[in-house]
């Protein structure tokens, strides 16, 4: 069997994607997101500027074997990576190193571990008057623990090669080029445990149970399948607000999927949860099988109404880098860490003159977004009187920042400031929606407002699966071809989720009136009650 750090680190992360790398179907994976190709560009970027920082020029097995592959022989690799370092040479990039238990039942297990470079130390080893420790390089700003235990996996490997017994590793992140020197002592035993976890996990070949987290499975190639596994389960981890170890304890007490949560007394619940988690759970559980929207307080928070309203919605970039992309390691482009609000888009409503119009602010460069900064600015002070809509705390975030950045003026900035209003924060404090989770597009698609496809300008199927994360490719693509085709697909994106923000609010307006008018009713049929009990009626 094949353990390799990119399995473990799928172990760790989740179990079940761990074993579907190994027993799953091909066929049943999902295309890899462009998202993933942009990361990948940024990380071999971020790797070219660490190593020229260093001051190395590494030998790579994989442009020796003279392949661009990403499945290549993994064999020729080892055997190819275990020469250089047999040779002595000074630096090798993305070499593969292994090693081989023996275990009496499960006869052998390969581990291999790929780290970034391996750097030629004085130290001898079985090698001779040298041995080699790992600098691995993360596009993370802090020192992970799954960093450390994929260290400490391939520090293990390469003692066993050398015949040594080293703990040194080195590990570069994004935001500082100086080496994170980590003590591994304890890490050892954590990744020899992880190593029988997993292990133990494939050998038995019982696959894990599902369980859907929308920010970590979104960029999985088995999330379509895991996902449908829930659904016809019902499954707890599907109900927005629910973590493994609420999970854990609804188990305690028998209860195992939405349906048998939804008829469960909140007295029941407060046995296990504090009584703000039981009715938060069990509320959105219901809402979720009944498929109703439930009221969380009498009259929704305050919604302004206006002749005209804007509706406003940013497209951003937060890990903006160097344009060059070349693969030379001694190139001198830096790297820019900042994110970059690359399309400020607003939508209109005219509601007297029952007019709509869309009006994007792009940056075609990021030099440009200062113009587009004041551009915004100019435009919404046209409407002063305008509130404007907005769908997360970032753009209220993106604002002061921009403001900040370019130095607007305070008071203009609280004037600005005060117009907005979050419809995210005041759906949380009002309402338990039949949602698995209450992002923009979820809500909105459940009101029945669908995204376009942005390839052809109309609704499709693949319009719903095309997110933020796909704009920043597009934009990348932009900036990289110059072919304003990217830009297009952006805009009709932008103007998509300003509409989607528009029509929650009508629903949130509309729903508050016929609230308010059930309430009126209830007052009224009181009245008509008390006074036919008075003893004064007619």
């Amino acid at each position: 069997m094949l353990l390799t750090d990119e399995l473990l680190l799928h172990y760790r992360r989740c179990s079940r994607r761990a074993f579907l790398d190994i027993y799953g179907e091909e066929g049943q994976k999902s295309p890899e997101k462009d998202f993933l190709s942009k990361l990948r560009a940024e990380k071999e970027f971020h790797h070219q500027q660490i190593i020229a920082h260093y001051g190395l020029n590494p030998h790579q097995p994989r442009n020796m074997l003279k392949t661009q592959e990403v499945e290549v022989d993994k064999e020729k690799l080892i055997a190819l990576t275990k020469q250089l370092m047999s040779q002595g040479v000074e630096s090798i990039y993305k070499g593969v190193v292994a090693w081989n238990l023996i275990d009496g039942e499960a006869g052998k297990i390969t581990l291999t571990a790929t780290p970034t470079v391996l750097i030629k130390q004085n130290i001898p080893s079985e090698l001779g008057n040298w041995s080699y420790y790992p600098l691995n390089i993360h596009l993370g700003k802090n020192v992970k623990p799954e960093y450390k235990l994929l260290m400490a996996f391939t520090i293990d490997i390469l003692n066993q090669i050398q015949g040594i017994n080293i703990n040194r590793g080195e590990m570069a992140l994004r935001d500082n080029r100086k080496p994170h020197r980590i003590n591994l002592k304890v890490w050892f035993s954590r990744s020899q445990e992880l190593i029988n976890e997993c292990f133990q996990m494939l050998a038995g070949e019982n696959i894990p149970d599902v369980y859907i987290s929308r920010q970590k499975c979104s960029f999985c190639p088995w999330y379509e399948g895991c996902y449908q596994k829930a659904k016809s389960d019902q499954h707890l981890s599907l109900i927005p607000g629910m973590t493994p170890k609420r999970i854990e304890y609804l188990k305690q007490i028998g209860v195992n999927n939405m349906t048998t949560l939804s008829q469960t007394s909140i007295s029941d619940l407060t046995f296990v949860f504090t009584k703000g988690i039981a009715d938060r759970l069990l509320q959105q559980s219901i809402s979720l099988i009944s498929h109703q929207a439930i009221l969380k307080r009498p009259n929704l928070l305050p919604i302004p109404n206006n002749d005209i309203e804007l509706y406003f919605d940013i497209e951003a970039d937060g890990n903006l880098q160097g344009s060059t992309q070349g693969n030379n390691f001694n190139n001198n482009s830096m790297w820019c860490d900042r994110t970059l609000d690359y399309l400020l888009g607003i939508l209109l409503i005219d509601k007297k003159n029952n007019q709509q119009k869309y009006y994007s602010f792009l940056a075609k460069t990021p030099e440009e977004e200062k113009i587009i900064w004041h551009q915004f600015l100019e435009f919404i002070n046209q409407y002063p009187n305008a509130p404007i809509f907005h769908y997360s705390e970032y753009e209220i975030e993106t604002i002061k920042r921009l403001a900040y950045l370019y130095q607007t003026p305070s008071t203009q900035l609280k004037t600005l400031l005060s117009r907005l209003f979050d419809l995210h924060k005041i759906l949380m404090n009002s309402f338990y929606l039949p949602v698995e989770n209450y992002s923009l597009k979820t809500v909105a698609n459940w009101l029945g407002f669908r995204w376009r496809d942005p390839k052809i300008g109309k609704l499709s199927s693949n319009g719903g699966n095309v997110g933020g994360d796909q704009c920043v490719f597009w934009y990348d693509q932009w900036l990289k071809t110059g072919n304003s085709t990217w830009l297009e697909y952006i805009i009709i994106y932008n103007e998509d989720d300003c509409q989607g923000t528009y029509e929650l609010k009508k629903w949130m307006e509309k729903y508050n009136s016929f609230e308010e008018k059930k309430l009126q009713q209830n007052i009224n049929n009181c009245e008509v009650l008390s006074n036919s009990n008075s003893k004064y009626s007619i």
